[in-house]
């Protein structure tokens, strides 16, 4: 490849972080205009979603078919809510053409240059409310990941800490015959400097950027990761994230992160006794949404994620993980289940527990021993 070729997959880094660019900006405009009163629904999981997850998806979903009308996606949402809701319908297509125009605005603002970062053309966004409920349907009716390309996204993963102005993520990855390839999380409201010492800036629910837009993560396949912030134009220039330049720490120094105390599919008691049996403090780190947990993996600010499901026959959904995984690899971590497999993104919208039974994240020189904790702590189940 000449030095004059671009790598590979560089249009769809650019497109992708336009995208999450722009959802990450609406998102955050919900967030200021409407406090912590954001309209949230109930699924039929009895999990919420809000008006900013659907316009958020709608965003996504057609600023990458503008430019690949002949990929595929796989979205959180689908529009059957929409249809049903006219009210709630309305406030989604309200948010869209806010969009719409204050990228406009970014537009005619920057003096005749595209604002970097940002989706300034008008075929990026859904002509008609009914094309909205369309976009949104290409992501939250499709099956199929491991073949071709096919979009994953999460259009505000936790929304739950979302809906108190605490942590989420805006993310987006692309899979190549249920690969992953690029891979880019926003961080709206995520507090870090991107230019300051890995592990030296921890990942708190409560460390809200307020002022600001937080950051984006980005990582292509064989390319390393990259943390840039978000302004209201413009995108920061990269900075690479490369962990294996950090000295080991010692086992019992080890920062786990942990879903919010409570109810949850994993068992917690199980993961304590992991970190435990490592001399570990545990929990270490507390955040509920899984992209932030692997944002935080990627930036040094924890070092070891474990889920353990309270049976096997448990699942997890892959747009809970796409992008985040890749963040994490190509920043020099290790991400297995329990039989030392890679977690397979090919399987359509669901990981079962018996293609992949639970998920281990950690640097390679601790890997083994997280694993082996593991194992143990399975055996006692059995035994």
């Amino acid at each position: 490849m000449s030095s004059n070729t671009p790598p590979p997959y560089s249009n769809e880094l650019d497109s992708a972080l336009h995208a999450v660019h722009a959802a990450s900006l609406l998102t955050k405009s919900v967030l200021r205009s409407l406090s912590n009163s954001v309209g949230a629904e109930t699924k039929a999981d009895d999990s919420p979603v809000t008006i900013a997850d659907f316009a958020a998806q709608a965003l996504l979903i057609s600023a990458l078919h503008a430019v690949y009308p002949d990929d595929g996606f796989i979205g959180e949402e689908s529009a059957d809510a929409l249809r049903c809701n006219e009210a709630l319908a309305d406030r989604v297509w309200q948010l869209v053409l806010r969009a719409k125009e204050d990228a406009s605005a970014r537009r005619d603002g920057s003096s005749g240059v595209q604002a970097a970062g940002a989706l300034t053309t008008e075929r990026f966004f859904p002509v008609s409310k009914d094309q909205m409920f369309d976009r949104i349907d290409l992501g939250g009716k499709g099956e199929v990941t491991g073949q071709g390309r096919v979009w994953v996204m999460d259009p505000v993963d936790g929304t739950a800490t979302f809906m108190r102005g605490q942590q989420y993520a805006v993310a987006l990855c692309l899979l190549v015959d249920g690969v992953q390839q690029v891979g880019v999380v926003g961080c709206p409201n995520l507090s870090f400097d991107p230019n300051s010492p890995l592990r030296e800036t921890p990942v708190h629910e409560d460390q809200v950027d307020s002022t600001g837009l937080g950051v984006v993560l980005s990582a292509v396949k064989g390319q390393g990761t990259f943390i840039r912030s978000m302004h209201e134009t413009t995108l920061g220039s990269p900075r690479h994230v490369d962990l294996t330049t950090l000295p080991t720490k010692p086992l019992t120094a080890l920062n786990f992160v942990e879903t919010t105390l409570g109810k949850t599919s994993l068992s917690q008691p199980e993961h304590k006794a992991v970190a435990e049996s490592l001399g570990c403090t545990w929990p270490g780190t507390v955040v509920w949404s899984q992209q932030i947990k692997y944002v935080a993996l990627a930036l040094g600010a924890t070092d070891v994620m474990v889920r353990i499901p309270q049976t096997k026959e448990r699942y997890t959904y892959i747009w809970d993980h796409a992008g985040g995984h890749i963040l994490f690899q190509e920043a020099g971590g290790v991400i297995r289940d329990f039989d030392g497999k890679h977690v397979d993104f090919g399987r359509g919208r669901k990981i079962t527990g018996g293609v992949n039974y639970g998920m281990i994240g950690a640097m390679p020189l601790v890997f083994d021993r997280v694993h082996g904790a593991v194992k143990d702590v399975l055996a006692r189940r059995h035994a």
